[in-house]
Order: structure tokens, then sequence, then C-alpha cells
């Protein structure tokens, strides 16, 4: 198996099929073979399950007022977005959510642009105009970003602002590890997060409802398989997968979440409000999760936010 691979490969799994029919046939006693070889897959289908990727894909950016730019992460193509003003200016991040898309983010970065502050939007692998992938981690999607980030000329950026929306937020936070570096890193001034992902346990334990007894089993299969994919990170553990191990920001903070969340609910926003952080946290009732490309009562907000703490 190689190294950075959690599952095996659907021929792996068929040579193990053909090889347990021949121990049934050939070998005495080779039916209790027949035991071990359904767990093993089951263990196998369960561990895709949990490193699959997004079911569907929303629209690719198509605005031209933004230019395509990649760049490769290990033989993956990464996509981003970008506007750039004539000036030497401030750089906003978005990272957008599961199963949404850089084309979710045009109003919100037009309000950036129109404040005068170059804009960047990245595709998460498995969205928009991304490649899909064999095994989906928030870490190849930190991974991509930091790329996509090295490939643009700092020469022009003052200070570098993160705004996530969902899971982007948990990629945003997570980039603030300090196993994480750049210069990026360096000049990093703000962070926007909207109804953000803060956690990975509750979303697991939502996936495995049906279950739940095996949520320890489930706990250890996903480390062990992130590890796998990841061994720069050094060997996580279960609670480096949530706030505050995850990653926390050490500057100031916008939140803007839901109050009627009907995805995430409140708990990543209780999660977020423990910490010990320079916090500007908003609940807005007008908003929800998705399909909220507008809304003006959070858009009103963000531009007090540039105002106040960008320009």
């Amino acid at each position: 198996m190689p190294r950075r691979q959690a599952t095996w490969s659907g021929n792996a799994i068929l040579s193990l099929l053909l090889l347990t029919a021949f121990v049934i046939a050939f070998v005495p006693y080779g039916i209790f073979i027949a035991i071990f070889t359904p767990l093993v897959i089951i263990h196998q289908l369960l561990l895709r399950v949990i490193f699959s990727g997004p079911k569907k894909r929303s629209l690719p950016f198509s605005d031209p007022g933004w230019e395509i730019i990649t760049a490769s992460n290990g033989g993956v193509d990464v996509y981003g977005f970008i506007n750039l003003q004539d000036v030497k200016t401030d750089l906003v991040v978005f990272i957008h959510g599961w199963q949404s898309s850089s084309e979710k983010f045009v109003d919100r970065m037009n309000i950036f642009r129109s404040k005068g502050l170059h804009t960047l939007a990245i595709d998460m692998r498995g969205h928009g105009m991304a490649p899909d992938t064999d095994e989906w981690t928030a870490g190849k999607v930190i991974q991509d970003v930091k790329v996509i980030l090295e490939s643009i000329d700092r020469e022009k950026v003052v200070k570098v602002h993160f705004f996530g929306h969902s899971l982007g937020s948990f990629i945003c936070l997570g980039l603030q590890h300090n196993r994480h570096i750049g210069w990026w890193k360096d000049n990093c001034s703000t962070i926007m997060l909207e109804s953000p992902m803060v956690a990975y346990s509750p979303i697991l334990e939502q996936m495995a409802s049906r279950i739940s007894f095996m949520m320890p089993l489930l706990k250890r299969w996903a480390v062990k398989g992130f590890n796998r994919i990841h061994p720069e990170a050094g060997g996580l553990v279960w609670s480096d997968i949530d706030i505050p191990k995850w990653g926390l920001p050490t500057v100031p903070t916008l939140l803007l979440q839901s109050a009627n969340d009907s995805r995430l609910g409140r708990y990543h926003y209780d999660l977020l409000m423990e910490q010990d952080i320079e916090l500007h946290a908003h609940l807005i009732e007008s908003l929800t999760h998705s399909k909220n490309k507008i809304n003006d009562e959070r858009d009103d907000l963000i531009r007090q936010w540039i105002d106040e703490m960008i320009l």
C-alpha cells in the first residue's frame, strides 16, 4: 500500500476476494478465512466513507473580473481565482464550504474589491473546478492553499486576511497551527469566519449515528488513516482534530454566525466562544448557513470590519 494512502485500491480488494475463494476451495479448513475477509472489506468500506469527497459540485467560478491561477501540489492541479488591484494592498483569501465553490463568494469578494483590496478564492479538491481526490482530507486542502499562496507575488501584498465559510473556516483555522509556515502566515492580520465548522469530531459522530456503537473504532481508524495520508503532521491524536489543538487564530477574528444554523447548529459557535482569542462575534437572525450569497446584515458587518480592522 502506498505510504500516503489510508484505503486499499479496488484491485487490492479484488485480489483479497480471489485469494479467499482459492483458499476456501483448495486449503483444508480454508472456510475460516470467510470470517476474516468480510471484516476486512467492512473496514475498508467504512474508511472510504470517512475519507470520501463531496457527492456533488456547485457551479465553477466564471466571473471575468477574476483571473484563473493554477499551481501544482504533488502533481495535483490547484485552482484559484484572483483579482489584483493596481496598487500594493492587502490580500483577502476566501475558502468555501463543503459541496460549495468559489463561485458562491463573488458578491462578498466584490465588497472587498470595492474597498481597494486584492481578493483570492480557492477551490477545494472535489469542488468547483478542482479535480477529485481518492481520499479527501482537510490536510490536503490546507497544503493546496499553501501552494497557491506561495505562487503569488508577495511584493504586491501588504497584509493577508482569511475568510472561511463553514468547512472553509476549519481550513482557515488549521492554517494557523504552528506546523504551517510561510510569508502569508507572517503577514496574517485578521480572520473572518462565517457559520464556521471548528471541530471534526461531531461531524464523524453525525456520519456514524446509525452505528454509534462503533465510534471508538471509527475514531481510531480515522486518526490512523489521516496519519498515513499525512505523515508530515507528526502523529495526530483524536483531540488534535478539534479546536483549540487543530489551530487557533492569534489575530483579531470576526465571527458571523447564522443564529438558526440548520446545518451545524450552535455547537461550533459555542466551542469557538470558549476560546481565549480576540473574537468579535455576531449572531445574525437573517443569515442562513447556505444560500447566503447576499445578506444585507452580514454584508454591513463585513464593511464595518474592513473599515475598522483592515483599512
